[in-house]
């Protein structure tokens, strides 16, 4: 009788901790007409958190659902959509200094591109329409952020990228001359930042979202801050190679932070908060630094060799594959056994206390399309076996081999329990409800994440809020 009330009494709390962690903030009645291959949606963030709007479409009409700042359903609009026969995709969207959201439709070439601005203030759509041209260049990659559409291309030779900006029926295109700096291929001979685009690709990493190991695993990442774009290399074991390109005139500049050496180590590293993290890792030994990129100062280096205890980690050492149960290390060697097979990773993620660093790496790297929240479950995804497959969270044949570490600004480790984060309970939901969920969106707002999602069966477009355990 006591086992079966402990047991009662533990499937409350977890059912109670996992309502307290998500909330249906809106369900709006959205028909799309067929046919289902012309239906698109895509949830658009404001950048400062001033609302939401999403674009939802079918064949023949887009619809723009305009939510408040607390992200309750306010208003719509609708307008014809751009011809199929021209316009393959929802590629992006963008709000001008008015707020006015814009959504961009695309060809898959991306030669054509149409922009329908929305005014909600007087209800009218407004077109625009481009015939891009892109001489001697190839497209490296397209996002929305800091509230513009960007797509960035690279010569085909050299080391020049050109970014095109778009914003308010208008786009600006500005080129970028790495010519000037020095780039080393993995062996430490001559190469181009054309050449090293070529053979690693690049990677956008999501601020401040939790990035998992499937993605961080990229040896080029780009982030993008207010504007500034920043551009990490690590395709080179003796250093990270980072670049800023100032958001207002598009210069740039350069740092070059050396990497801890070990014998047969593989490398990578994370930008967060103006701190560079870097792990260096092989069979016999892991090493793992952050420093601050204003001051150039080393805050703080943590190594363990396969004979000792990893005293600065939070969690289990973990190894999960797609959507099995994850596996327990029981020693550090066995550890880095494994995971010097893989591609080194870092990843590191702001809760309201604490800086969570997941380090480790991956068997398989992930494009960042194909991936919406992780291949790489936190620890509270494992304790409540909700690591799945279907929605980017385990892709197939995708093993990761991490454990989680708990830190202070300064890199001070913080011996603490580790509990769950919203990209959990995602992960979860979206399980759950994996034959209802269609054109999903996961992104950060306020201090929150949000799923935003496309009800097939119900036919409503849904808005669920989602909380880190550490703010509740």
């Amino acid at each position: 009788m006591i086992i079966k009330k402990l047991l009662t009494g533990l499937i409350i709390l977890c059912c109670l901790q996992t309502a307290f962690s998500q909330v249906v903030l809106s369900t709006h009645n959205l028909e799309m007409k067929k046919s289902g291959i012309y239906h698109d949606a895509m949830a658009a963030p404001e950048a400062k958190n001033h609302g939401l709007v999403v674009f939802a479409a079918d064949k023949e009409t887009v619809t723009a659902l305009r939510y408040t700042r607390v992200l309750y359903y306010n208003d719509s609009l609708a307008a014809p959509r751009p011809g199929v026969n021209d316009y393959d995709m929802l590629a992006g969207y963008s709000y001008d200094e008015n707020e006015h959201p814009s959504a961009y439709w695309a060809s898959v070439d991306f030669t054509k591109i149409a922009e329908q601005r929305f005014n909600f203030d007087t209800g009218d759509v407004t077109d625009y329409t481009f015939d891009m041209v892109y001489k001697d260049e190839n497209i490296l990659i397209t996002f929305s952020g800091s509230n513009s559409f960007y797509i960035i291309t690279k010569a085909n030779k050299g080391s020049k990228l050109y970014v095109y900006v778009f914003n308010g029926g208008k786009y600006l295109k500005h080129a970028l001359d790495f010519s000037g700096y020095e780039f080393k291929n993995a062996k430490d001979s001559h190469a181009t930042l054309s050449s090293l685009l070529d053979e690693y690709g690049i990677q956008k990493m999501e601020n401040p979202d939790f990035n998992p190991l499937a993605v961080t695993a990229g040896k080029i990442k780009l982030y993008l801050n207010d504007g500034a774009i920043q551009l990490s290399l690590d395709h080179n074991t003796g250093f990270t190679q980072l670049f800023t390109i100032s958001g207002t005139n598009f210069s740039i500049s350069e740092t070059k932070v050396p990497q801890k050496a070990l014998e047969d180590g593989k490398s990578n590293s994370f930008v967060h908060n103006d701190k560079l993290y870097q792990v260096v890792l092989d069979k016999k030994e892991l090493s793992l630094t952050a420093t601050d990129l204003e001051s150039g100062t080393e805050l703080n280096t943590y190594r363990v060799s396969a004979d000792e205890n990893i005293a600065f980690k939070n969690s289990d050492l973990l190894e999960q594959t797609d959507n099995k149960g994850a596996k327990i290390y029981k020693n550090t060697q066995k550890f880095l056994r494994k995971a010097a097979w893989g591609l080194p990773a870092v990843s590191v993620y702001k809760t309201p206390e604490d800086v969570l660093v997941v380090t480790g790496a991956i068997r398989r790297s992930t494009p960042a399309g194909e991936v919406i929240l992780g291949s790489v479950a936190t620890i509270g995804m494992v304790a409540t076996g909700t690591g799945v497959d279907g929605f980017g969270m385990f892709n197939d044949h995708t093993q990761s081999i991490y454990f989680e570490s708990l830190f202070d600004e300064n890199f001070t480790h913080k011996p603490l329990p580790q509990q769950r984060l919203a990209a959990d309970y995602i992960g979860r939901y979206m399980y759950e409800h994996r034959k209802e969920i269609s054109f999903q969106t996961v992104f950060s707002y306020d201090y929150y994440m949000v799923l935003g999602y496309y009800d097939i069966k119900a036919k409503t477009y849904v808005l669920v809020k989602f909380q880190d355990d550490f703010v509740r």
